[in-house]
């Protein structure tokens, strides 16, 4: 092989090598659409919880001075507070799969979505007085999902189905503190 052959050939390498660099290595990443949120607060601005599903309902409140959550009615007995800092983290913020509707909503669609009478509404009460509710309805037909709006907003979101679960668990099994063995 002679020089020019040789020298053509790692011309024509180095171009190749060039247009692959720049056309692909060098692309940048797809943008990915931002997660619709249903509602989204700090957690820890968080002072107040009660969940209610069906007819039993949990109410948490956080004391500041001894730094712990604790039942309103202390013959409840202590408060787990690892589990309710988990669910704490959950109603701080839900992340949409999408939203559903946007528009006015109808009775009908409320209805039709299990918003009317929800399966779970949720209530959290902020440091700064403000309080919140969250209604959790129906699964999709699919299973993979809840219906849940905020109780003041006309929006209807699609939740992944977890945290639903998640929140009617924390009502079948109460954050109790568990005796240590």
């Amino acid at each position: 092989m002679s020089f020019k052959t040789t020298g053509i050939l790692l011309l024509v390498l180095a171009l190749l090598g060039s247009y692959a660099y720049l056309s692909v290595a060098n692309k940048p990443p797809p943008v990915r659409p931002q997660t619709p949120y249903v509602y989204s607060y700090e957690m820890t601005d968080i002072v107040r919880i009660e969940v209610r599903y069906q007819d039993r309902s949990i109410s948490l409140l956080w004391d500041a001075e001894k730094g712990e959550w604790k039942y309103p009615d202390p013959a409840r007995g202590e408060v787990d507070s690892v589990r309710v800092n988990g669910i704490r983290l959950l109603l701080s913020g839900p992340g949409a799969r999408r939203v559903l509707l946007q528009e006015r909503t109808t009775p009908e669609q409320i209805r039709e979505y299990g918003l009317a009478n929800p399966q779970v509404a949720a209530t959290i009460a902020l440091k700064d007085g403000r309080v919140h509710r969250v209604l959790l309805g129906d699964r999709t037909p699919d299973g993979a999902n809840y219906y849940t709006k905020n109780d003041n907003s006309d929006t209807i979101y699609l939740v992944d189905f977890t945290w639903g679960n998640e929140l009617i668990r924390f009502i079948n099994e109460p954050p109790d503190k568990k005796p240590v063995e």
